[in-house]
C-alpha cells in the first residue's frame, strides 16, 4: 500500500472538513493531472486516493489518559530481506511471498521472553499512516512477544481508510490470508481472541463511517464470545458473521485454497437487527429454540438474592424502569443490581446520574458495596475500606465500570445522550446503560405536549436497546404518593410514575422499590426492610407480574440481601463468610496477575 506524507496534500488551506484533491502519489503521472482523485477529510487527518488507492494519516501525537507510548525503531526496513527457510513456512500456510512483501512482513532476530533467548521471529509491522506504531514477533514455536508500551492498534489499520466495507479477524495470519484472496480491506484485533478498550479508542476515527463489517474471528468458543462483542460495539444491525470452515481464514487457504475462503466469506449471516426478514432468515433462531428452549434471561446468581430469580430476570434489547417514593433505595438497589450482574456474565455498564455528584463520591458507593463495608468509617467487625481495597476496585471496575457526564457547561439533552451511548458501545463494548434519573435530561425544543415528548424518548429508548442488544436501566420517579392511614405511603407502580402511562406502557420490565422505615408488625416488615414488587416482565418466562421479595437494607454498606439469607457481609469470591475474611479482587473478579501480552 502506497504512503503519503500529510504535509505533501495540498490541503488548501482548510483546517476542518472534507475536501478532494490531486494526489502525491499518482497525479503527477497521469494523463488528467488535476484529477481531484484524493479524498481528505481534514478533520480527521486522514486522505484516500481512489485511483492508486494510496493513504495518508496526520502525524499526531500518540498519548491517551496522559500516557506517551513508546515508539519502535523506523528502520525496519534493514530486515525486509527474508530466508528461504521463512518463505517455504509461509508457503507452506498458503501465503505467497508477494503478499509478505506487500503486508511488509519482516524477519528478525529477537528475544522471546517465554523461551528466555534470542530467536529468529517473523515480524508483523503495525503502521498508523507511514509511523510504525508497533512490531509483533512470532518465533517458529509460536512464542510470542511485542515491543512494550506502544500504542495498540489494528494490525493492517491503513486498509480500512476510506472503506465503506471492512473485514476482521482474529490474527495476522488470517489478514495475510484475506489479503491474497482479495479482499485487502482487512484488519485484525492485535491480541488474539481478546476484546479490550485501547485499540478501539485509538481506531475509532478510522471505523466510524464503515457503513459494514464482516467478523471473521476464529469459528470456536473463545472466537464466539469475542465475535459477539465486536458487533456490540459496531452495532449489530451493520455487521456480518463469517464462520470459516476451518477454524480461520488461513484454515480455509490452507485446506481449500482462495475458493474456500470466498466461499466461508459469501456464506457469511448478518446478526439479528432491525429491519425485514424472512422465515429463513430466522430459520436458525427457530431451530434454537427448539432445540435448546427459552432464550437466556440475566440475573443476580449470589444466593443472598433469594428467589429473586424466579419472580424478576432481565433480557438484552430491554427497557427496564424502576420506581420507588425518594429515598426508598430505587437508585441503590438498581446499582447493586447491576453491579451484580457485571459480575455474573463479566458486562460492562455505564451510569449516567447527575444526582450523584462529585463523581469521585458515587465512586465510593460503589467500592463499599464492592466490599461490604463502608467507606468513611470503621463498624463493628467491619473496618472501614482501605487504600489498597481501593486499588484492587480501581484494578476492577476500570474497564467495567463507566461514567457518563456532560462537560462544564454542556446541558444534557436525551440526543446528546444516546450519542453517548454509541459513543461507549463503540468504544468502550459497554452492555448496560443506567439513566438516573428521567428527569435530569432535557428535551429538545419543539412545540410537542410534554407527553408526546415522554412518549418520543420513551419509544428512542426502547428502539436503542433493541437494535443494540443492551440493556437500559431508567430510574423514575413517581408522581406525589398519598399515605395511608398508618402514615405509610402507598406503594407507587409504574402508572404512577411522574408525567405519563406510557413508563408501564412502553417499558419491557419494571420493578418497585419500597422501604419500610419503621417496624410494621402487621405486614411482618421490621425497619430497613425493603420490598422488591414486579410490576412488570415482557415475557412470562422471565418472571412472575405479582411477585414480591423482602431484602434487608445493609445501611454500613449499602448493599441488600433477601431477609432468609445471611447478612450482605459475603465476599464476590466466597458463598459464605463471617465478617470478612481476607479478600482476593483477582480471584473474585477474574483478574489474572500473570497476564501474557497474546
Amino acid at each position: 500500500m502506497k504512503i503519503i506524507q500529510w504535509s505533501e496534500i495540498d490541503i488548501r488551506g482548510k483546517s476542518s472538513g472534507q475536501i478532494k484533491t490531486t494526489c502525491p502519489a499518482c497525479s503527477p503521472e497521469r494523463k488528467n493531472k488535476k484529477d481531484r482523485c484524493l479524498s481528505v477529510n481534514v478533520a480527521k487527518g486522514m486522505a484516500k486516493c481512489h485511483h492508486c488507492e494510496a493513504v495518508s494519516i496526520r502525524d499526531e501525537r500518540p498519548m491517551v489518559q496522559d500516557k506517551i507510548y513508546t515508539v519502535p525503531e523506523q528502520n525496519w526496513r534493514n530486515y525486509t530481506k527474508l530466508s528461504d527457510k521463512m518463505v517455504k513456512y509461509c508457503e507452506s500456510r498458503g501465503i505467497h511471498q508477494s503478499t509478505l512483501k506487500e503486508m511488509s512482513v519482516t524477519e528478525e532476530t529477537y528475544y522471546q521472553p517465554q523461551a528466555r533467548k534470542n530467536m529468529n521471529n517473523i515480524v508483523f509491522n503495525y503502521f498508523e499512516g507511514d509511523a510504525l506504531v508497533n512490531k509483533k514477533f512470532r518465533s517458529a514455536g509460536k512464542h510470542f512477544t511485542q515491543i512494550s508500551q506502544t500504542k495498540p492498534i489494528f494490525y493492517n489499520i491503513n486498509s480500512a481508510i476510506g472503506e465503506q466495507e471492512v473485514f476482521i479477524v482474529e490474527g495476522e495470519f488470517d489478514v495475510l490470508a484475506m489479503h491474497q484472496c482479495g479482499y485487502k480491506n482487512t484488519i485484525s484485533i492485535p491480541n488474539g481472541a481478546n476484546d479490550n478498550d485501547d485499540f478501539w479508542i485509538n481506531c475509532e476515527k478510522y471505523l466510524q463511517d464503515v457503513s459494514k463489517f464482516y467478523i471473521g474471528t476464529d469459528n470456536d468458543a473463545k472466537g464466539e464470545i469475542v465475535s459477539e462483542k465486536i458487533a456490540q460495539r459496531l452495532g449489530r444491525y451493520r455487521c456480518v458473521r463469517i464462520l470459516f470452515e476451518n477454524k480461520d481464514a488461513n484454515g480455509d487457504l490452507m485446506k481449500g485454497g482462495v475458493d474456500l475462503v470466498k466461499s466461508s466469506v459469501v456464506s457469511g449471516k448478518r446478526y439479528p437487527a432491525s429491519g425485514t426478514f424472512t422465515i429463513k432468515d430466522l430459520s436458525g433462531g427457530i431451530y434454537d429454540l427448539h432445540e435448546n428452549g427459552l432464550p437466556e434471561t440475566l440475573y443476580p446468581k449470589h444466593k443472598s438474592f433469594g428467589n429473586l430469580k424466579e419472580i424478576f430476570t432481565v433480557m438484552r434489547g430491554h427497557l427496564v424502569v424502576s420506581t420507588g417514593i425518594p429515598s426508598h433505595g430505587k437508585s441503590n438497589f438498581t446499582e447493586w443490581y447491576v453491579m451484580n450482574l457485571i459480575r455474573d456474565y463479566n458486562l460492562k455498564a455505564s451510569f449516567f446520574s447527575p444526582e450523584h455528584s462529585p463523581m469521585a463520591l458515587h465512586q465510593s458507593t460503589f467500592i463499599e458495596k464492592f466490599f461490604g463495608t463502608n467507606f468513611w468509617q470503621d463498624n463493628p467487625n467491619r473496618p472501614k475500606v482501605s487504600k489498597e481495597q481501593i486499588d484492587r476496585y480501581i484494578k476492577w471496575a476500570n474497564e467495567k465500570i463507566y461514567i457518563t457526564s456532560p462537560d462544564k457547561g454542556e446541558m444534557p439533552t436525551w440526543d446528546w445522550l444516546l450519542e453517548k451511548f454509541k459513543e461507549q458501545m463503540f468504544i468502550y463494548g459497554v452492555d448496560i446503560f443506567v439513566i438516573d434519573a428521567f428527569n435530569k435530561l432535557e428535551f429538545e425544543k419543539s412545540n410537542d405536549s410534554e407527553l408526546s415528548k415522554i412518549k418520543n424518548i420513551l419509544t428512542k429508548l426502547t428502539m436503542f436497546a433493541q437494535m443494540n442488544n443492551v440493556i437500559i436501566f431508567l430510574v423514575v420517579h413517581p408522581k406525589k404518593m398519598h399515605k395511608k392511614e398508618n402514615k405509610e405511603y402507598e406503594v407507587p407502580n409504574l402508572y404512577d410514575c411522574s408525567g405519563s402511562a406510557d413508563f408501564r406502557n412502553q417499558t419491557h420490565d419494571g420493578y418497585t422499590i419500597y422501604r419500610y422505615f419503621e417496624d410494621n408488625p402487621g405486614q411482618a416488615m421490621e425497619r430497613d426492610d425493603v420490598e422488591f414488587i414486579t410490576q412488570k416482565v415482557k415475557m412470562k418466562f422471565q418472571g412472575d407480574m405479582n411477585g414480591r421479595e423482602v431484602f434487608r437494607f445493609d445501611v454500613v454498606s449499602g448493599r441488600y440481601y433477601a431477609k432468609d439469607q445471611n447478612p450482605a457481609t459475603f465476599v464476590f469470591d466466597k458463598e459464605e463468610s463471617n465478617g470478612l475474611p481476607e479478600f482476593s479482587a483477582d480471584k473474585a473478579f477474574g483478574i489474572e496477575s500473570n497476564d501474557l501480552p497474546f
